[in-house]
């Protein structure tokens, strides 16, 4: 290499080194400029929780004043009552001393003297030791403030909700703890783990009933070679809840944490001893040919009784069918007769007709066996005409199923609650001795065969003949209570929603007392509070499952570990909901939910997986209120 050269490619590497420096101190200005705004936001985010914890602080000490000053104007009212009794009392006493001074006690009128001082004598002052001072007791809310509940902070190129946990291993495995059984979980993303998201995702597992740490299979959590899932194997030698929660810059990916049920060996073997062989031979499915007949609009209000059956829908030439083993059922009107149907195309076009169906194995109800493309049939439809007629319904949105099988239906927007029998005859209006029902709408059925009606106002106990028994609670004008449930305990639970502080509550109470036996708060579950509107509840398996029409998810809460399981979102496409309404869930925790704006219901695995949406025969609008008779294997769906 000529020197010439030499020199020239030393001084175009200076040139270019220079161009670099120049942009490095470019790039730490911005740095430094970046820093300072970021630092500025958090500042203003913190600025705007101080100033509503102080606004809070400031409505609760008004609050305080007010209900102090209450009791003040009752002490000073009272002060003055009690004066003025000790007035009229001193007079008399002076009008029987003077009597008695000159003599004159025998000429003294004591009838007319108590007349003046019996009502004053007699009068009931309060006991002040029995007054209940007002007291303050701070929330959980606040007591432990952690970064992650403010923001985070990302460094890599993704964000959390771009990635997503999901089970992969077979639900087999996870039924019964071995030292040898494996759970395997893969988090997933469109995107990619780079470099940087390696760095700053972490997991966890836990196991909720020891303390112990969860061993993990280190050969099998790896990384797939085009970098777009990360699997997590660990094994499940104890029998519990496990928790597995995977973390991007301390925030929850979608669905995490993931919480899986581990049985012991003996709960295994006592399941397979009440399993019989008949059981195992009756499972096989059986076909049975639908029948397909001539569609007619339904009335704005019904009922739809239908029956649990897997479909496939495939397109074919215009044919009609019958069954060969039963005839088909027959509609049981109310107003008026409406025909089994399936859904039909119009007469130009080819006609969607479904195959034979495959009637759910028998034995207890599990969904499970309804796949993508699954339809309810309808058994029948009672059609209830819009109105305030005595046996119409307008805009009804609670329902039950009594023990006699007898529905009680909640014609919400007439502020009215009647009874109908099986067939749909009107039977009674059920009605309160205390005074109307306001906006009635959730009702629960008791393992008495007694059944709870709640309204705007109360939640009021009737006989199964409609008679009214109690009143469980009143509101006070700052709470509501919406959905209604019994637990195995045979509490019944309700959700308090609070106006003013915007709180939502799980309360339990006792039907024997009447007394609440306990409450679980909300605010560490609900996400965004000012949108949450937890409207509907259901109790299965040991679990509350909630629907939040506010935030358009569903929640499964452990009532007795306080853990939960929140999926769904908003819109229109699979597992997304819009102003979810009833649910309920089969004897393995498959959950239907009424999807009340898509017109349409959605089946949900026990884990809180999408599966399908199932489309009714005759189609429901806007589904409000489901019941699920599992020993008839029946479900009612009421619409709007």
């Amino acid at each position: 290499m000529e020197l010439g050269i030499f020199v020239e490619r030393l001084q175009n590497k200076l040139v270019i080194n220079d161009q670099k420096l120049e942009d490095i101190d470019c790039k730490r200005k911005e740095l430094t400029k970046s820093s300072q705004e970021v630092q500025e936001k958090i500042s203003a985010l913190c600025g705007e929780v101080q100033a509503r914890v102080g606004a809070a602080g400031e409505a609760l000490k008004g609050k305080t004043v007010v209900e102090f000053s209450k009791l003040e104007n009752e002490l000073s009212s009272m002060r003055e009552e009690v004066r003025s009794d000790s007035l009229v009392l001193c007079s008399e006493l002076e009008k029987i001393t003077e009597s008695v001074g000159r003599g004159d006690e025998d000429k003294f009128d004591l009838d007319e003297c108590w007349g003046r001082v019996k009502e004053i004598i007699s009068r009931c002052q309060l006991d002040e030791s029995t007054r209940k001072m007002p007291s303050f007791y701070h929330s959980k809310t606040l007591a432990k403030v952690k970064t992650s509940d403010l923001g985070y902070l990302s460094v890599a190129e993704f964000l959390p909700d771009q990635f997503q946990l999901v089970l992969t291993s077979p639900m087999s495995s996870l039924m019964v703890a071995s030292d040898m059984n494996k759970v395997i979980c893969t988090v997933t993303t469109s995107q990619q783990f780079t470099e940087m998201i390696q760095a700053n995702i972490k997991f966890s597992i836990k196991n909720k009933a020891c303390k112990e740490t969860v061993p993990y299979c280190k050969e099998e959590c790896k990384l797939s070679e085009d970098k777009k899932s990360f699997q997590i194997c660990f094994l499940v030698q104890r029998p519990g809840v496990y928790m597995l929660t995977v973390l991007l810059y301390d925030q929850h990916v979608n669905d995490s944490p993931l919480v899986l049920r581990v049985a012991s060996k003996d709960e295994m073997v006592n399941e397979e001893e009440n399993t019989t062989p008949e059981d195992e031979e009756q499972s096989t499915s059986q076909p049975v040919t639908p029948e397909v007949a001539r569609q007619q609009e339904p009335e704005k209000d019904c009922l739809v009784l239908v029956s649990p059956t897997v479909t496939k829908t495939t397109t074919t030439s215009p044919t009609t069918q019958s069954r060969s083993s039963q005839p088909p059922p027959s509609a049981v009107p109310l107003r008026r007769p409406v025909p089994l149907t399936r859904a039909v195309s119009a007469p130009s076009n080819p006609i969607s007709i479904p195959p034979p169906a495959t009637l759910l194995p028998p034995g207890p109800l599990n969904l499970s066996h309804l796949s993508p493309g699954g339809k309810l049939s309808g058994l029948r439809m009672l059609s209830i005409e819009e109105g305030t007629k005595p046996d119409s319904l307008h805009k009804p949105i609670g329902m039950c199923l009594l023990q006699n099988g007898n529905i009680v239906v909640a014609s919400t927007f007439e502020d009215k609650v009647k009874m109908y029998s099986p067939t749909g005859k009107f039977l009674t209006l059920v009605s309160s001795s205390e005074s109307p029902f306001m906006r009635p709408s959730d009702m629960v059925t008791l393992q008495s065969g007694q059944f709870v009606v709640r309204d705007d106002n109360r939640l009021q106990v009737f006989s199964p003949t409609g008679t009214y028994l109690r009143t469980l609670w009143q509101d006070k004008g700052q709470a509501k209570c919406y959905g209604l449930a019994q637990d195995k305990e045979g509490r019944l639970v309700t959700i308090m929603d609070t106006r003013r502080q915007k709180k939502t509550d799980l309360l339990f109470f006792d039907l024997d007392t009447g007394k609440l036996a306990r409450k679980i708060e909300m605010d560490d579950i609900i996400t965004d509070k000012s949108r949450s509107k937890c409207r509907f509840l259901t109790y299965e398996l040991g679990k509350l499952y909630i629907t939040d029409l506010g935030l358009d998810c569903v929640y499964v809460l452990d009532p007795t570990t306080i853990s939960v399981k929140v999926f769904g979102s908003t819109g229109s496409g699979p597992g997304q909901v819009s102003d979810p309404a009833g649910l309920v869930v089969d004897t393995v925790g498959n959950i239907i939910v009424a999807d009340s704006r898509n017109h349409r219901l959605c089946l949900f695995s026990m884990e809180g997986k999408f599966v399908c949406n199932l489309s009714l025969s005759p189609e429901a609008r806007r589904p409000s209120g489901v019941v699920l008779d599992k020993e008839n294997r029946e479900l009612y769906v009421l619409t709007l």
